[in-house]
């Protein structure tokens, strides 16, 4: 046999197929975590780069500021002979060997740079010492033509600076322009994956969000078919119940209507023996007597029962006279104090609330009488316009705590209560279990419409023992 084919025995792939995609979604966030993560350090090492191109060409736009400067400085000292010229000469000197030595470590990682500066800091040695013996030596009022010859040299030197300088930077600015393309192109693709990981998570959470509800539809059909079969059983125990009612009914009606009247029949014949025994021996006599004895008690038995099982006052006056001949006729079998407080009811209720109470007043007097071992009971019967209420208290040793428990907690407790609560059930009724040693309760009550209602008087208090 497969495994495909036991219930509840799935195949492999079925198992698994619900997870595939949760699963590819996963890995597909991680790699793209992974991805994203990649291209955000090379977001951030793009940045650092840009901004360091940035800093190398302030650093080389500051070297021509510094090297203008210098010679403005020295053709000033050479035209006035001012000391301060000369210091500030040489102040623009040592900035411009500062700024060289900072642009040399900036541009560690570019041969080519570094060779251009090599270069220009060789021609600046050159132009610098040229620059000072110049400015030094140069008379104040007039320039002879070997000065003049320097100055054109030195021009020279200047213009070749420039054009170190001027090729460093248009190599810096084509450097920051690829370093800002590859930025950017970083940051376009950091855009891409978030994007990308929006679009999973929406995925992932549209099928959580199916998932949720067709876990929600599996719990509502769940619900529904429980609430099915609550109804149900409930409709079949009613359908029992109301069997079990006709049954009793049936069985009262044949006991009174034919085993009762054959019994009565066989009274009377054996009472017209009895009146015609003058040629009977003492034995038979006796034997006569007995007879007519156990026929006697066999009526009363037989009317008992028929009574329990459907007690015609039930029919013909209502629950008040019913409880009111039932409790005091268990009273006087069972040797107990029954106390009643019964509401005269002057208008009947349905049939079916007069029943069910009725049951209910016989399974809790039985369940005292088996269990109990209480010497009184207190019934009361209250109705009002919303509903009527049947309280059945004995001060026996109670109901057990397990018992109770099991009745509250909607468990099975036992044929008689669970049959009371299923008889109030079907009427929208209600029953309360109490207990505690020495005492139990039992609360039954249904709500009636206003026009079943019957109006009450005062609670009448009757005794029978």
């Amino acid at each position: 046999m497969h495994n495909a084919s036991i219930p509840g025995n799935k195949p492999w792939r079925a198992r698994i197929a619900p997870l595939i995609l949760p699963l590819s979604g996963l890995l597909i966030i991680a790699a793209i975590g992974v991805f994203a993560y990649v291209t955000q350090t090379g977001v951030e090492n793009s940045r650092t780069w840009v901004l360091h191109t940035y800093d190398v060409r302030n650093d080389l736009q500051a070297l021509d500021t510094e090297l203008a400067q210098l010679r403005g400085n020295a053709l000033a000292y050479a035209a006035s002979g001012d000391k301060s010229q000369l210091q500030d000469f040489r102040s623009h000197a040592a900035n411009v060997g500062v700024l060289t030595g900072k642009i040399h470590n900036a541009t560690a990682d570019n041969p080519r740079q570094q060779f251009r500066l090599g270069e220009l800091e060789s021609l600046f040695h050159k132009y610098l010492a040229d620059l000072e013996h110049t400015a030094i030596s140069a008379p104040q009022a007039t320039i002879n033509s070997e000065e003049a010859a320097s100055i054109r040299a030195l021009d020279v030197q200047e213009s070749q600076l420039d054009a170190v300088s001027q090729s460093m930077a248009a190599d810096e600015r084509s450097l920051l322009e690829n370093r800002l393309l590859t930025w950017n192109q970083f940051f376009k693709r950091n855009v891409i994956i978030l994007a990308a990981i929006f679009t999973a998570a929406l995925i992932l959470l549209a099928y959580n969000f199916h998932l949720l509800k067709r876990e929600v539809d599996r719990t509502h059909d769940m619900e529904r078919l429980q609430r099915e079969s609550a109804q149900s059983l409930r409709a079949l125990s009613a359908r029992v119940l109301e069997l079990q009612d006709g049954e009793r009914r049936k069985v009262a009606r044949e006991l009174h209507d034919s085993v009762g009247q054959y019994l009565v029949g066989l009274k009377i014949s054996v009472e017209q023996l009895q009146n015609n025994r003058a040629n009977f021996a003492a034995e038979d006599d006796r034997l006569l007597n007995e007879m007519v004895e156990l026929t006697e008690r066999s009526i009363s038995e037989v009317r008992t029962i028929s009574h329990l099982l459907h007690p015609p006052l039930l029919d013909e006056v209502g629950l008040e006279s019913a409880t009111r001949w039932y409790a005091e006729g268990f009273g006087k079998r069972c040797g107990l104090d029954v106390k009643l407080q019964l509401a005269e009811i002057h208008n009947r209720l349905p049939k079916q609330v007069e029943l069910a109470l009725f049951r209910v007043l016989q399974e809790s007097l039985t369940n005292v009488h088996r269990h109990a071992g209480a010497k009184a009971i207190e019934i009361v019967l209250n109705c009002d316009h919303r509903r009527v209420t049947l309280t059945v208290h004995d001060d026996g040793r109670g109901i057990p705590r397990e018992v109770v428990n099991r009745f509250r907690s909607g468990l099975a407790s036992g044929v008689g209560l669970a049959g009371m609560r299923e008889r109030l059930a079907e009427l929208n009724g209600a029953l309360e279990v109490e207990s505690r040693p020495g005492s139990s309760t039992v609360r039954a009550s249904i709500p009636i419409m206003e026009s079943d209602v019957a109006q009450n008087k005062p609670l009448e208090t009757t005794t029978a023992s």
